[in-house]
This record gives C-alpha cells, sequence and structure tokens, in this order.
C-alpha cells in the first residue's frame, strides 16, 4: 500500500540543514526525491500565533544514484519577484520588508526580509542560493537553496536573524564533483612565514552565536514570606504610687521651727509715716504731685512703706 503524496516523513536527525543550538526544535522533516535532487521541509516549533508555520525549505541538487526519483526537480534561481510572491503566501496579514542590508554567513551572503503581525510577533524570511562557480575545467558542479521562515513572539528579530548565520549544512552527496562552496579560501600568507606572530584574535565564530531563547518563556514563581508573627507582650501594672505632697521638709533635713507668736499677715496701714513735704498719701493709693513742685515721691510696698527722700 502507498502514500498518494510522494512526501515521506523521515527522522529529524536527516534533516540537511539543522538550525543553531538553542533555536526552535526541529519537529519533523518531510522529504521528497527526485532525479536530480532532494527536497526537504524541515518543521520548526512555533509559539508566534501567525498563521503558518516555522520552516526551512531545502532544495539540494545533485546526483542521486539508486536513490533518484522518477520526477525532476525544477531549477531554483531565486529573484526578486518569487520573493514578493512567497511574502505573501507564508505571511498572511503581515507587512513584510524586504532588507537592502548586505548579510553574509559562512556560505555566501544572503537576504531576508522583516515584519510584524498584529499580535506583536517578529517574522523573518531569509533566502540563499549556495553554488559553486561554473566553468568547463573546474569539474565543479551542485547548489543548494534554502528558505527560513520564522516567526515568533518572545524573540527579537536579531536575534531571529542570528539562525540564518547559525544554520549547519549536515547532507552532501557521494560524487567526488559534487562540491556547491568552490575552491576553499587560501590561508593567512603569514602561516609558516619566520618572524610573523599569528596571535588567536578571534577564538569563537561570533555568527554562530546561539540565540537568547526561543519560545514561551518559564515563568517563575515567586513565593511571598509569611507575615512576622507579632509577640505578645504582657506588661504588670505598676503599683499605684502615693499622693505627691509638695511643700513639705525633705527627708532628712533638719526642721526649724516657726517662732512663737508670729504674725504673718500683711500690716494694715493706718496712716502715712511720711514726713510734711505737701504730699498726702492715702492709704493704698499713690499720688504723683505736678510738675515745678519740689514733693517727692511715695509708694506703698507690701509689708511696710518705703520712703524716697526728695532731691
Amino acid at each position: 500500500m502507498r502514500s498518494a503524496t510522494l512526501n515521506r516523513q523521515i527522522d529529524v536527525s536527516e534533516a540537511f540543514i539543522t538550525p543553531p543550538p538553542g533555536g526552535p526544535e526541529v519537529i519533523a522533516v518531510l522529504e521528497n526525491r527526485y532525479e536530480n535532487g532532494l527536497a526537504q521541509d524541515i518543521i520548526l516549533a512555533n509559539n508566534s500565533g501567525v498563521t503558518g508555520q516555522n520552516v526551512i525549505v531545502v532544495r539540494a541538487y545533485g546526483p542521486m544514484g539508486y536513490e533518484a526519483g522518477r520526477e525532476s526537480l525544477p531549477s531554483d534561481h531565486i529573484d526578486l519577484y518569487d520573493i514578493h510572491r512567497e511574502l505573501r503566501t507564508q505571511f498572511p496579514g503581515v507587512a513584510m520588508e524586504v532588507s537592502g542590508l548586505y548579510a553574509q554567513n559562512r556560505y555566501g551572503p544572503f537576504s531576508y526580509a522583516t515584519g510584524r503581525s498584529r499580535s506583536g510577533a517578529n517574522c523573518v524570511y531569509a533566502w540563499q542560493r549556495i553554488a559553486a562557480k561554473e566553468g568547463i575545467f573546474t569539474g565543479q558542479r551542485g547548489a543548494i537553496t534554502w528558505r527560513m521562515r520564522v516567526c515568533d513572539a518572545t524573540t527579537d528579530t536579531r536575534t531571529i536573524l542570528l539562525l540564518a548565520y547559525g544554520l549547519t549544512i549536515n547532507g552532501y552527496f557521494l560524487s567526488k564533483s559534487w562540491n556547491p562552496y568552490g575552491d576553499p579560501p587560501e590561508l593567512d600568507p603569514r602561516i609558516g612565514v619566520a618572524g610573523a606572530t599569528v596571535l588567536p584574535e578571534q577564538v569563537v565564530d561570533p555568527t554562530v552565536i546561539a540565540p537568547t531563547s526561543f519560545g514561551p518563556r518559564p515563568r517563575q514563581t515567586i513565593t511571598a514570606p509569611a507575615p512576622a508573627r507579632r509577640a505578645t507582650v504582657t506588661v504588670a501594672a505598676a503599683p499605684p504610687q502615693p499622693p505627691i505632697i509638695r511643700n513639705q521638709p525633705i527627708e532628712g533635713a533638719a526642721v526649724i521651727p516657726r517662732p512663737e507668736n508670729t504674725d504673718l499677715s500683711e500690716p494694715r496701714i493706718e496712716g502715712s509715716n511720711l514726713p510734711t513735704t505737701g504730699l498726702s498719701v492715702q492709704p493704698g493709693a499713690v499720688r504723683i504731685p505736678s510738675a515745678g513742685s519740689r514733693s517727692g515721691l511715695a509708694a506703698p510696698a507690701p509689708g511696710g512703706v518705703r520712703v524716697i527722700r526728695p532731691n
């Protein structure tokens, strides 16, 4: 019994291209074999809520040998017209904008487009064609094209774009002439030269740094500390203090008895004891003479009379 489609699901470990470590999880790989190559749809995890699926579409051209299919895989020369049509299909309802900036990973230059959905998810569509320069005497043939469609609600655009820098091509064709990468780059001319110093300027390739995070972030449960229990302190009532009696002799001080027959009342003034100076003073009153008179002033004082002599 056969399936109606030529696509078949294979193990995720047989993916022709894999995202960098820390990127979205590879859920499934659908493969179709042709006479002149193979095609794979590498399905990635998706939590964006945007219509469509995160996927890496791979087309690899080369000699298939006995694993060849019956049909031929059409050539895939990427142009901008096809890209705009694919953007409308892959991102319905999302305004995608093709970037005019130059980007290059370890396999060569690539292009990309970015956008943002209404729900706030960031989307990136990147594409690349890897093929050696055709020549009569080179003997190199083969090509690889890929397109990456990723939307994520918790990852920024720059981090999603780093996936295109960290992609790894794992597959190849068993043919000596299959080489879509071209000649290897020349070595540094300082290598092996006496007197030249080569320092380890770069230990890790910055283009393969894993993205920060993909998918929903784990929720952290913070347990609030229990409120401190207030200690109950019982305070005993202070014993009643005896009333304080003021103007009493201090304990231990010598007490001098009051003289007998002592009259402490105010003296009564029956008359004036002032000399006859023309100033008449009534009991309890003060009289100030007019200016020009040479009479003195007299004022009663508590407990007696104070006499002020005239000048």
